[in-house]
């Protein structure tokens, strides 16, 4: 019993499996995960290390160095960034994707990375703090809000902002809260020396009480009775009136010294501040709420939005909390588009199918299209794959394809009941002759996607699900177009039933066709000549398609990287920001800016990344009515910058659909010596000023730093019992403070800073005139007398390595309007032809080479993916002449989508060549259905001349509406920024191709099986 008997004879089972799919599909709709934009892993750690004091060549070679050489050592790191900086080590560790395709595996190299860490913090020089592992970097906060309040103050705010992310973090599916922005508090303790020598007090002494008064001590336990009681005394300080009376010293007359004798306490903002932020001109604390992984953000996004309701009532009056990004929402409106994306994309295929195939052809294929959408969407359900534009865009995709066996099957079926056949035994003898033909189609047309689902790295990560998606999408509509097909036929045709003129295949359509492959059979070897010239002619051309990686976003958003000379202080940085988000907030079409200054804001979509803590560094995220409006607004913001701030530099840009980030254009120089890489990468930066059309030309060194060096007298200084530590403390403590101690209020810890009281801390001009103490004396002596003067210096202000090796970048992106493979591939040339000293390289990032690492993880898998294909149709036929014939097919794709992309100027980004791709996928399945039909028509025993004709008379329709269905299912891709590449290669490729195969296929045939015209029945008689 074959699978159309089966499901006919069983008619009951087979409504059971229609229910099911219909039922599992709704299902699945309402409950599955939605997401905007798919998941994928940030495979990074940042490995945090202070050295308070070192310089940056001190911090790479005593703190850096150790570290990357440790992390080396882990066969599963694939990349080790460092930046060292005065005081600090921030190193970047990529992992290789192979050692971690999922989170779950991630999470245990992080566990390694840890304890090698841990192994080599014993060999960190003294005064180095044990390093920080930060293996969070790549949390999403998708639901974003900043927090205002104009009469309160930063810590009143804070308290609020601590009060709300403990409510959120009870709502059921919330990860993580995270605040950001907050000005971090501390207790000054300004000592007047000339007080505390008038008293004989210690200031030494009293930085060692302040120190221990608030430690959390055990004082014991004791048993009274039956029971143990704790023994816990009383004295931590509580307040900072207890800091102002506490004992510091007695004098010898018996009077008692408090703290407040000789010092200022008072409670205040530590300065300078690490980061700030403004939400629309008001200082404000950001709050970002993480989902767990895997959640439904749009439920998620409900459930906070309702916490959030709920707590109003206990919000402060005049504290605000502003919603600048909600991820729920968003994917909410974008999954609400891709549905009526697919519904219309479902309503073109339809009117197709009932335009071309008559009412009852197009009910049964429309009816077995509905059920491999609904048993797909089951099905992805179940194999965890959400609901996001790749997974709803490979469903528009594959909608085409999902009919073109339901379309062969439904086409056998009505001509055998057109002729008088039994319903049955024709539905029988049509999927018997077609299933494994079918089927091979199918597989291939699956197996062309499948190098991008098992291609490693974070691209084919991001559009992975598009080849399982088609995979579960191919595979019901051929599983149902064997069985549910010839029931649906069963259930709706008729015996002897009349064909509209459509469905005839004597019709003008079918005659002018028979004549026009007797014309080109007879023509074969001018019929193959100009099909080369035009695949010739196609090649030529592609020098004149575009490239790129991957589109601009259509996030109504855009960004403002703004940078003063490296080494300005965040005050004067900031006091610019507000000057462009004043301008900014006053363009037509801007709702809402949002600023950092100091670093990035939180991590709140997959695709942003924020900058490193840098003083001279802002940001603006700037969200505006329509995203169509971002490049009108993009000069405007970068001519008043330029106008107004002469002195910085400044980038706006938008976001882009896919990974990604920095600049579009990246010149990278390794090598052993600093200075030379400067050298290399200011003759870069000149190049690309040199060609007019880049701009935000910079290094990521950034600008030198100047240094003040008081030069230490070891003679002098030994003299006067003052160490190289009093030296540093004594500066210290006059222009930024010591911490000295931490004050507990309830769970912070707030650093107790020491310092000079205003009217004794000296300026800059004034630093000779500091008084340094000797910490083996108590004896306090002026500067001059422990140094030789002073001197300022300049060195870099930080240092980068990548892998141990010296790495310097010259980037640079393209003017608005301008591709950056354009400006990329003008100044190549010259960049390339710098002259490099011996043990030097030059190698290039940003797009061009997130573009080729992209494109070479998928040429990883391609062979495998053809030679799979090759299999399946050489299996498929047994033979080798055919699947040569096939095969000959797939390079015709090029002639259409060479055409298709330099009329519409569309560039060849990354979806485009996925669907290259898919492309020779359905060449080959069309190739299949026809060369299949050949084969049969010959072993029927007619003339292998009138075979070969008439095979492809009755295969035309079945292959012209296959491909028109997905021609036309494609369409409302063309409006998603998005598949609009891989829409025009599949357009235009298909179209062509389909068109050329019809022609081209019985001409191959006929050239290799050495068919002749005289090979007809009419020759015979």
């Amino acid at each position: 019993m074959n699978f159309a008997e089966f499901s006919i004879r069983n008619q009951v089972f087979s409504v059971i499996v229609i229910l099911l799919s219909l039922l599992g599909g709704w299902s699945a709709y309402q409950d599955m995960s939605r997401l905007e934009d798919p998941e994928f892993t940030i495979r990074t750690a940042l490995v945090i290390t202070q050295y308070p004091g070192a310089s940056p060549l001190e911090v790479a070679e005593e703190v850096s160095d150790p570290l990357e050489q440790a992390l080396q050592q882990l066969q599963e790191v694939d990349v080790v960034k460092s930046v060292s900086s005065a005081g600090t080590s921030e190193i970047t560790v990529d992992i290789k994707y192979d050692f971690s395709p999922t989170k779950s595996d991630l999470q245990l190299i992080w566990g390694k990375l840890r304890n090698k860490i841990k192994d080599i913090e014993v060999t960190l020089p003294p005064g180095a703090y044990p390093p920080t592992v930060v293996d969070d970097f790549g949390d999403v906060f998708g639901l974003y809000y900043f927090i205002t309040g104009d009469d309160y103050t930063p810590a009143e705010l804070r308290r609020y902002a601590k009060q709300l992310k403990s409510e959120l973090l009870q709502v059921d599916g919330v990860a993580k809260v995270s605040l950001g922005g907050e000005l971090k508090e501390a207790i000054f303790v300004e000592i007047s020396r000339n007080n505390a020598a008038a008293l004989g007090v210690s200031v030494n002494n009293i930085y060692n009480i302040l120190s221990q008064q608030n430690r959390v001590l055990s004082a014991g336990d004791v048993r009274v009775g039956e029971q143990r009681i704790v023994i816990d005394p009383s004295g931590a300080i509580d307040s900072v009136v207890a800091i102002q009376n506490l004992l510091v010293s007695s004098t010898p007359d018996g009077k008692i010294v408090y703290l407040k004798d000789i010092a200022h306490v008072w409670r205040g903002y530590q300065t300078p501040a690490e980061k700030l932020h403004r939400y629309n001109g008001q200082m404000a604390i950001a709050l970002g709420i993480s989902n767990v992984l895997g959640g439904n953000i749009v439920k998620i996004g409900e459930a906070v939005n309702a916490k959030i309701a709920d707590a109003e009532s206990r919000r402060p009056l005049g504290i605000e909390l502003h919603e600048f990004y909600h991820q729920g929402k968003t994917v909410a409106a974008s999954v609400d588009n891709f549905v009526v994306n697919v519904l219309a994309a479902l309503a073109i295929v339809i009117a197709t199918l009932l335009i071309f195939m008559g009412l009852k052809s197009a009910l049964v294929i429309g009816g077995i299209l509905l059920l491999t959408i609904f048993a797909t969407l089951a099905t992805m359900d179940l194999a965890a794959i959400p609901m996001h534009r790749i997974s709803l865009g490979a469903l528009i995709i594959a909608l085409g394809m999902m009919v073109d066996n339901a379309i062969v099957v439904t086409e056998g079926i009505l001509v055998g009941v057109q002729r008088g056949r039994d319903k049955l035994e024709i539905a029988k003898e049509i999927v018997t002759q077609t299933k494994w033909p079918l089927l091979g189609g199918t597989l291939v047309g699956c197996i062309a996607f499948a190098p991008i689902g098992f291609a490693p790295g974070s691209t084919a990560e991001f559009t992975g699900h598009l080849f399982w998606v088609v995979l579960i999408a191919l595979l019901y509509s051929w599983l149902f177009a064997v069985t549910l097909t010839p029931l649906f036929c069963f259930w709706l045709f008729k015996p002897k039933a009349e064909s509209s003129g459509k469905e005839s295949s004597d019709n003008a359509f079918y005659r002018n066709y028979k004549k026009l492959m007797h014309s080109l059979l007879h023509w074969r070897w001018v019929s193959v000549g100009v099909v080369v010239a035009a695949l010739v002619l196609s090649l030529w051309g592609f020098q004149f398609v575009k490239s790129g990686f991957f589109p601009p976003s259509t996030t109504p958003q855009l960004v403002v990287d703004y940078w003063l000379p490296q080494g300005t202080d965040i005050s004067r940085t900031h006091q610019d920001i507000e000057q462009i988000e004043t301008f900014v907030g006053q363009l037509e079409g801007v709702n809402a800016v949002q600023s950092s200054t100091g670093g990035g804001g939180l991590r709140y979509m997959l695709i942003y990344g924020p900058e490193s803590h840098n003083s001279a560094y802002g940001q603006l995220l700037v969200r505006v009515d329509d995203y169509r409006m971002i490049d009108g607004l993009m000069p405007q913001i970068e001519g008043f910058i330029d106008n107004n701030l002469p002195n910085a530099q400044a980038k706006v840009w938008q976001f882009v659909l896919g990974p990604g980030g920095g600049s579009k254009i990246e010149a990278v120089f390794k090598g052993a010596n600093p200075a030379e890489l400067h050298r290399l990468a200011e003759e870069a930066k000149a190049i690309m000023v040199k060609d007019g059309r880049a701009k935000a030309i910079k290094d990521n060194w950034r600008q030198p730093v100047s240094v003040i060096e008081p030069i230490y007298s070891e003679t002098k200084a030994r003299r006067a019992g003052v160490s190289r530590e009093d030296l540093a403390t004594a500066l210290q403590t006059n222009f930024s403070g010591q911490q000295v101690g931490q004050y507990r209020e309830a769970d912070d810890l707030i650093p107790i800073i020491s310092r000079a009281p205003a009217n004794e801390r000296m300026g800059i001009t004034d630093i000779k005139d500091i008084q340094v103490a000797s910490s083996a004396t108590g004896k306090t002596v002026p500067i001059a007398q422990v140094t030789e003067g002073f001197r300022t210096v300049w060195r870099d202000g930080m240092l980068r390595r990548e892998n141990r090796v010296w790495t310097i970048k010259a980037q640079s992106d393209p003017y608005p309007g301008e591709m950056a493979s354009e400006l990329h591939s003008r100044i190549r040339p010259a960049i390339e032809a710098i002259p490099l000293p011996d043990g030097y390289t030059m190698e290039w990032e940003g797009e061009y080479g997130d573009a080729l690492e992209s494109n070479d993880n998928l040429a990883s898998t391609l062979p495998l993916g053809f030679m799979a294909m090759v299999i399946v149709v050489f299996v498929l036929f047994g033979t080798v002449r055919q699947p040569i014939v096939i095969w000959l097919v797939v390079p015709l794709a090029l002639i259409g989508v060479v055409f298709g992309l330099v009329i519409t100027q569309m560039p060849l980004e990354f979806m485009g060549i996925l669907g290259l791709l898919s492309l020779s996928g359905l060449l080959i399945k069309n190739a299949i259905v026809l060369v299949d039909q050949f084969d049969l028509e010959i072993k029927s025993g007619k003339p292998r001349y009138d075979a070969v004709v008439d095979a492809a008379v009755s295969r035309v329709r079945p292959v012209m509406m296959g491909s028109l269905t997905t021609i036309l299912g494609v369409i409302p891709l063309f409006f998603d920024a998005f598949f609009q590449s891989m829409a025009v290669v599949l357009v235009f490729g298909l179209t062509f191709a389909t068109l050329l195969t019809l022609l081209i296929v019985p001409i191959l045939y006929a050239i290799f099986f050495k068919i002749k015209a005289e090979e007809t029945e009419h020759a015979r008689a």
